[in-house]
């Protein structure tokens, strides 16, 4: 953790604004960059229910559940081929997954909507002729595989993405009995703890996909309280007082062979790949 040489972790206050790198690691966060892309003023319309929150799209074809009393907690994010229709897709975002991470989602979702994703679409105007995989392996994160699936880890292995390498019937994804197309996941170890991860369905625009896995691998910090970053994450992380230049901090304890990430629910260890491709 790099800290103001001057001041020790144990000197600084929990509610000292911090500096923090990588956001995979940060902790939770504030919510309300999550909230701000789905106000009023963009066309979404909000519920107070008994389990949480839900926002509905303008054109009624999005529903966004915060559902934090339930068993999974988090965010759930839904899209209709038509209003109160089948769905096409669903992402979710676990209760404690980094607020940056969710946010670019619900951005990049609110975007999408005002043109019914065409200008996302190949030949738009906002196509981007990359997906996520590009992005990570651009950014340096490592491939490896197997025979199901495609994974990119973060250089400190503390972070992968991977990608489902066979077919699963649609009606079965979406309902959550098998793997979902793409998956998020980070942790510092594999026994307990800080742990967060996201789902894409295979309907999921992969520009979605994308602009989310721009925001996991992002180089830059962010902002968190000292005591809102997971204590277990501390040596891993690198952190500084928001208010002191980086030219004046000091890594008081260096990262060391981190293990690999256990995978999410339904994935195979990423650490043991059958073979490679």
């Amino acid at each position: 953790m790099a800290i103001n040489s001057t001041a020790p972790p144990s000197a600084l206050p929990p509610d000292t604004p911090m500096l923090v790198h990588p956001v995979y690691l940060a902790g939770r966060g504030e919510s309300e960059p999550i909230y701000d892309a789905l106000c009023d003023t963009r066309g979404w319309g909000k519920a107070i229910t008994a389990t949480g929150l839900m926002f509905t799209s303008g054109c009624q074809s999005v529903h966004v559940a915060y559902l934090p009393e339930h068993l999974h907690g988090g965010w759930k994010i839904t899209q209709y081929r038509e209003p109160l229709g089948m769905p096409a897709w669903s992402a979710r975002f676990t209760e404690n997954t980094p607020a940056e991470i969710t946010a670019a989602f619900t951005t990049a979702l609110a975007d999408h909507l005002g043109s019914e994703h065409r200008d996302y679409a190949p030949g738009g105007p906002k196509y981007l002729a990359t997906g996520p995989s590009k992005v990570l392996a651009g950014r340096g994160w490592t491939h490896t595989s197997n025979a199901l699936y495609q994974y990119l880890h973060a250089p400190d292995g503390h972070a992968y993405f991977s990608t489902r390498e066979y077919d699963l019937d649609e009606d079965e994804e979406l309902a959550g009995e098998g793997p979902a197309q793409w998956t998020m996941y980070g942790c510092v170890d594999k026994a307990g703890g800080e742990r967060w991860h996201a789902t894409f369905t295979s309907g999921t625009p992969l520009s979605l996909v994308t602009r989310t896995a721009l925001a996991l691998s992002n180089p830059e910090p962010v902002e968190r309280r000292l005591g809102a970053i997971p204590v277990r994450n501390l040596p891993y992380v690198t952190a500084r007082p928001a208010n002191v230049p980086a030219a004046r901090t000091t890594r008081t304890q260096p990262v060391t062979s981190p293990a690999l990430p256990s995978p999410a629910p339904g994935h195979p260890p990423a650490s043991t790949p059958s073979h490679h491709r």
